[in-house]
């Protein structure tokens, strides 16, 4: 089932209905939906695809690509030619096009294997955009999983410099379009915990089985041998990124909690310039951390900090990597039940606040004020470490929004009142001139009648409206 990408599919029907060929770069983390994205772009068009084979050589990457071209163009001649180099394919695929009067999609996907982790193949596709493809009107796609080879090769490559005409950094669906995958057989409360786990990530949702409850999918998916996500956490890294260990060692290190570029340097003893911050841009890239800045500093500051905030890697750390061995042998145990059920309303917790930061834009948007936020982000003073606020807007409205991020299995009282009202003495010095602050409480299940009816706060959203 397709659902959501409404942005990015209406950016790629525009490419492709442009006039003149496009150049399209697509990346992501697996398991994102890449390919299933194209794949429902590209229906009813006319399509050559291919597949690149992961750790496999160029000559048998071109083998393989001549292979699939062939069949694809019901060309049996093809079947029995053998190109020895990716420009004897090039120039057929040139030919070919030479001779069509309709627009074709050429999608090259996994391009990172495609290319066996070499810059040379992009370099081709430099010099046979410009002497023949961007004028025989075809929409060329690259796509990869986001790696070291993706982002320096092909969206930061000096080849393609000015010749990329649309990126897509695909990301997660939107909650309320990972909640229409589940929503006809399980209720919202349940479902939104999914989103807690594991994130919106298709893939990993497609894995459950609405038939079933949470307990036993998670069971079923985490605590089981051969469980789908039980080795996602090796995938995730040796698949991905070239040089593991060190994109591995920062993961580690910010499961432990958020840390500024200078802290990360020093625990890994790792120079803070260029090569640090690559692995961080491609970490931030691929959506297993985000960078934050103070909400009142600008993007240039020194007071940022990095967060993991991939779901599946924030559980990963909290109960399956301790119990691996277990997990591994495990067929029938519910160790779910065993290691997590009776421990994890705290965790929820600090889960519902990291879905709130990741999601704020979802957030503004559903307390109707998106459109005028300028920035966001946490509020923590450098020199304070014991105080910080989890989200704030500031909006052009020249208006402050403190959130109240609270995860309870009940509507919320009017004691939250008190709570709220020391943050607001606290930031109150540090406000804008001119700026109004506004509350907003963000919970599970909403305030009760008595915290509703003392009009305290500006705005509420439980999961009944985030959804």
């Amino acid at each position: 089932m397709f659902v959501g990408r409404n942005h990015e599919l209406k950016q790629l029907e525009q490419a492709y209905h442009a006039t003149t060929s496009k150049l399209v770069a697509i990346y992501g983390r697996r398991r994102i939906g890449k390919s299933f994205l194209v794949e429902h772009f590209t229906k009813n068009k006319r399509l050559l695809v291919f597949e690149g084979l992961e750790n496999e050589t160029t000559p048998l990457q071109i083998t393989q690509f001549t292979h699939d071209l062939a069949l694809q163009l019901k060309d049996k001649v093809l079947l029995h030619v053998h190109f020895n180099t990716w420009e004897m394919v090039f120039d057929y695929l040139t030919d070919f096009f030479s001779k069509q009067n309709h627009k074709w999609v050429l999608f090259l996907d996994e391009f990172q294997w495609l290319a066996a982790n070499q810059g040379r193949l992009v370099s081709l596709i430099k010099k046979y955009w410009d002497q023949h493809w961007k004028k025989q009107n075809i929409l060329l796609i690259l796509c990869g999983s986001v790696s070291s080879y993706m982002v320096k090769n092909v969206i930061k490559s000096k080849a393609l410099y000015g010749r990329i005409n649309l990126e897509i950094c695909l990301g997660q669906l939107y909650p309320s379009e990972a909640m229409k995958l589940l929503r006809s057989k399980r209720c919202k409360e349940e479902i939104f915990k999914y989103l807690l786990i594991i994130g919106s990530v298709p893939k990993y949702i497609d894995a459950l089985d609405p038939n079933h409850s949470l307990e036993k999918n998670i069971n079923t998916l985490c605590f089981t041998q051969n469980g789908d996500l039980v080795e996602e956490y090796e995938k995730i890294f040796y698949s991905q990124f070239k040089e593991y260990k060190t994109y591995e060692q920062i993961i580690r290190l910010l499961q432990e909690g958020p840390l500024d570029l200078l802290s990360i340097s020093k625990a890994l003893k790792i120079p803070s310039g260029g090569g640090l911050l690559s692995y961080l841009t491609n970490l931030e890239k691929a959506l297993f951390i985000t960078c934050y800045t103070s909400y009142e500093k600008n993007l240039n500051s020194k007071n940022k900090k990095y967060k993991l905030t991939d779901e599946y890697l924030r559980f990963y750390f909290k109960y399956m990597q301790k119990n691996l061995k277990a997990i591994k042998v495990n067929a029938t145990k519910n160790l779910f039940n065993l290691l997590v059920k009776d421990q994890w309303e705290p965790w929820l917790g600090h889960a519902f606040e990291n879905f709130c930061l990741k999601n704020a834009e979802y957030l503004a948007t559903k307390m109707g004020f998106n459109d005028q936020v300028i920035s966001f982000g946490p509020y923590f003073k450098k020199e304070s470490s014991g105080f910080q606020i989890d989200l704030i807007y500031v909006r052009a409205d020249k208006t402050i929004t403190l959130c109240e991020i609270k995860y309870h299995d009940r509507p919320i009282t009017t004691k939250i009142i008190r709570e709220v009202e020391k943050k607001c003495d606290l930031l109150s010095p540090f406000l804008p001139r001119g700026h109004t602050l506004e509350k907003a409480l963000i919970s599970q299940y909403g305030p009760d009648k008595h915290l509703n009816d003392a009009n305290y706060f500006h705005h509420f959203l439980s999961i009944k409206e985030l959804f």
